[in-house]
């Protein structure tokens, strides 16, 4: 076998692994939702099934408790991954999560990457296969994560109130968090009759 086909097979197996261990882990529903996010995020390089990614956002729809085990088993597939097509279907998946999921991962998501959880912080990651494009793939991975954590800043931001000022200064960024100016009171309406 080839190098890369044996790393396909490495791949297929640990999915597989993941899967079992998903399954026998936790309880049915929750086993269900960690086997959807492995599925989604497998060591193949096409991209995430859609149909796994329309399960995990009808099964996180109404439950905080989904979102938060949802967030978990992320962060969990983030911190262990080595792999540029696992880290960057993940990242796709938070971001499709965080576009079409409910606004509790919006919160989750920040209060996760603010208490210690390395979920968007992918500033050391690295691709061990390798080959010669590894490299450029980690760092579109490493960026890809920075964007998506300023993007999650901003919402937050906008969310409490304060307005966010990017300051390009040459070839540095600076960001300028200022309070929202004051709204003034609005008029009430005029009855009509």
């Amino acid at each position: 076998m080839a190098p890369s086909k044996f790393r396909q097979a490495i791949g297929a197996v640990k999915d597989k692994t993941s899967i079992g261990l998903a399954k026998v882990a936790s309880n049915n529903s929750l086993s269900d939702l960690d086997v959807a996010i492995v599925k989604a995020t497998r060591h193949e390089e096409l991209p995430p099934d859609e149909r796994y990614i329309r399960e995990i956002l009808s099964m996180t729809a109404y439950s905080r408790a989904f979102v938060n085990a949802c967030i978990n088993t992320i962060a969990r597939r983030l911190n262990k991954t080595k792999n540029w097509v696992v880290a960057l279907k993940t990242l796709m998946l938070v971001q499709r999560l965080l576009a079409e999921g409910d606004p509790a991962y919006e919160q989750e998501i920040f209060f996760a990457t603010r208490r210690g959880t390395r979920l968007l912080n992918m500033s050391d990651f690295r691709d061990t296969s390798g080959k010669s494009y590894a490299w450029d793939y980690s760092a579109f991975v490493r960026t890809y994560a920075l964007y998506l954590d300023e993007q999650l800043e901003f919402r937050m931001q906008g969310r409490r109130g304060k307005r966010v000022v990017m300051v390009i200064h040459r070839w540095r960024r600076k960001r300028v968090v200022e309070a929202a100016p004051a709204q003034r009171p609005g008029r009430p309406l005029l009855c009509m009759k």
